[in-house]
């Protein structure tokens, strides 16, 4: 046993890239190597995979051979036939080691093979660059004459040792050593390792911390300390800490400053251009910014140069962005809704324009079906207004800011803080877990957005495939599911497009809906999304999300065996694709049959919202099928009680096809 370790070292990586390349690496080489997990370490430059006291098994491979079929490779006699003897001549296998085995619907002469014997290691060396060029990156590079290699950023050298011992890889032209590099500006010599343990001494000193957590822990606690001392704490936005920690390989703050002057910008301003831009943490005192921020550097600071370029920047980019916001704030926004018109979205969808005046139709059918006309005027007022901010100069610099800095112009022009709210809340939410609208009239306008993007690139063709979704619209369709969930609100999107009067895409639009919905309900179960979507239209999302969490309630109460075992009792007996709903009370030979018959009129009639009402069928149906002869000899009899059966099935299908559902009480 010796402890394998290997890096591959490339410029500078992306962040996105390195956890993608980290993951899909480790979980393969744990493979090839037949260990369960393998550790993990990485920078910008490098990636490392670790395994502690590692054994390099030789296995010996079993393979089986298929010969002809059974009855070919056997006479009548049950001696062996040419066909036989020429198989086993072949693999130089004798008739004692034939046996029957199965493949497909045939029984076929088969042997085993033994492959020899192979190492883990050995594996490695064969699949080694095979598993580099299958990392699933978004993008990559290629750097050399070849078209084959090709990785997110090149590769510039691999260190591969087992113990003492150096592993021989290589990709494309890059091999194996025991050389390594430690950090790009801080260390610039070359450094040999003679074994694993050797690396992480080395690397400590190279100032390359490997660690990823205590790399992340050290940063966060450099930020915390230097904000503390100027009276405030870091704005943790986001992922900003997690993207940082994959920048640097040794972490060093930076605590800079600005003009107070800039402080008259929105505060989202600020840290969009600090953070977003930058990557620098923007600094609170209270519930305010306060003119410093905190970068996090790659580079000792050596003196105040690093401070002054970080500042040089940021009073750049704060300059452009006090004017922008300074030159819109002369403008109301309604002023610039007609100029929307120059902005085409789509060929066949139009301008923004002509997607304003759409939602404006889209929301009022959303106010007449949720019966919120109290806030019509708001709602409308919002659509109007909801694009604007798009031909602000602020925008136009800082996309990421639409929406928020409708908000803020629509609060210095007068409006209403709802209507002013709903213009950022337009956009939530953002992802799966993500804030979601707080007004109503946030999430009708939100609503009114998502679907009209939904419908009208829907009836131009325009469906996602595969990981292509250049409109965004599975998020779309998730925003839409979320806010109803969240709203209990139920909407039918078919009769929405028809009130559009728009006919194309309807079919796809439906499917692409179940699909969603079932990622979406999936914590409910699979089982219980696919049985409502049996009988209920993808495109009436409340409605679905309502039976699906009801089913889903029933299905975990102790009564749903019992309940579910009238079901099947009922759609055993129904011959298949019995239709007929026709039952004739003078037909009624016992009371069992009169009693049921009373009870599915009564819940035919009545407001059964919930699958638990079905329970009180139960004892009914029970009894109709322990006193009466349902396939009885006269035709007439024997009909109308199937017919009574297929009623009281359709009560069940008013939630889900429970024929589908798969309770674990039932075998």
């Amino acid at each position: 046993m010796a402890d394998l370790l290997i890096e591959i070292g490339t410029e500078e990586l992306p962040p996105s890239a390195i956890g993608v390349a980290t993951q899909h690496i480790s979980r393969n080489l744990a493979q090839v190597l037949r260990i369960e997990t393998i550790k993990v370490y990485s920078t910008p430059r490098r990636l490392v995979f670790y395994a502690e006291d590692f054994e390099d098994t030789k296995v010996v491979q079993e393979e089986v051979i298929y010969g002809p079929p059974w009855k070919v490779a056997f006479g009548n006699d049950g001696k062996p036939t040419k066909a036989l003897e020429g198989f086993l001549k072949r693999y130089g296998a004798t008739q004692e080691q034939v046996f029957k085995a199965r493949k497909g619907k045939g029984e076929y002469v088969a042997i085993k093979l033994l492959r020899g014997e192979s190492s883990a290691i050995e594996e490695l060396r064969e699949r080694f660059e095979e598993i580099l060029l299958s990392v699933p990156f978004s993008k990559r590079m290629r750097w050399t004459s070849s078209r084959r290699i090709l990785f997110a950023r090149p590769v510039r050298w691999i260190l591969a040792l087992y113990g003492d011992l150096l592993i021989d890889l290589a990709f494309g032209e890059v091999r194996s050593s025991r050389t390594t590099y430690g950090h790009r500006f801080l260390f610039g010599e070359k450094i040999e390792v003679s074994n694993p343990q050797d690396y992480f001494v080395k690397m400590e000193k190279a100032y390359v911390m490997i660690d990823r957590d205590r790399r992340r822990e050290l940063i966060n606690r450099s930020l915390r300390e230097e904000a503390e001392k100027l009276s405030g704490e870091p704005v943790m936005l986001g992922d900003l800490l997690e993207e940082v920690t994959d920048l640097v390989e040794y972490p060093f703050p930076v605590v800079g400053s600005f003009e107070e002057r800039f402080l008259e910008l929105p505060e989202r301003v600020i840290i969009t251009v600090l953070a977003h831009h930058q990557r620098f943490f923007c600094v609170r005192s209270g519930k305010n910014l306060i003119n410093y921020f905190i970068g996090i550097s790659n580079n000792r600071p050596s003196g105040d140069e690093i401070r002054r370029g970080y500042e040089r920047v940021i009073r750049a980019r704060l300059e452009d962005a006090l004017f922008f916001y300074r030159e819109d704030l002369k403008r109301p926004l309604r002023e610039l809704i007609p100029g929307l018109s120059g902005i085409l979205i789509h060929p066949r969808v139009g301008t923004v324009l002509d997607k304003t005046r759409r939602m404006e139709k889209i929301a009022e059918h959303l106010i007449s079906t949720l019966e919120l006309v109290e806030i019509r005027e708001k709602v409308l007022k919002a659509v109007r207004l909801s694009k604007a901010d798009l031909l602000t100069e602020m925008v136009k610099e800082f996309d990421e800011l639409q929406g928020y800095m409708g908000m803020v112009y629509a609060l210095k022009d007068g409006e209403e803080e709802e209507v002013a709210k709903a213009l950022y809340e337009q956009y939530l939410p953002s992802g799966q877990d993500s804030d979601l609208p707080q007004t109503t009239t946030g999430a009708i306008l939100s609503l009114t957005d998502k679907l009209h993007d939904l419908i009208y690139f829907f009836s131009a063709g325009e469906i996602p495939t595969g990981a292509s979704d250049p409109y965004g619209l599975r998020r779309s369709a998730f925003g839409i599911i979320r806010v109803l969930d969240n709203r209990g609100w139920d909407l039918d999107i078919k009769d929405l497009m028809e009130s559009l009067e728009v006919r194309e895409g309807s079919k796809e639009l439906e499917e692409f809906m179940a699909q969603r919905l079932e990622s979406y309900l999936e914590d409910r179960g699979y089982d219980v999304v696919r049985a409502v979507l049996a009988v209920t239209s993808a495109l009436r999302l409340g409605e679905v999300i309502d039976k699906v969490t009801k089913v889903s309630e029933l299905k975990s109460d102790d009564s749903f065996t019992d309940l579910y075992e009238v079901y099947r009792r009922v759609a055993k007996i129904l011959p298949e694709g019995w239709e007929s709903e026709q039952v004739d009370e003078t037909l009624f030979k016992e009371p069992a049959e009169r009693s049921l018959w009373d009870k599915v009129i009564e819940l035919e009639n009545s407001d059964l919202s919930d699958p638990a009402g079905l329970t009180e069928l139960q004892n009914t149906v029970n009894r109709l099928f322990d006193e009466v002869l349902i396939m009885d000899r006269d035709e007439r009899i024997r009909k109308n009680r199937l017919s009574l059966l297929f009623r009281v099935k359709r009560l069940f299908n008013r939630f889900a096809d429970f024929g589908l559902l798969v309770p674990q009480e039932v075998k």
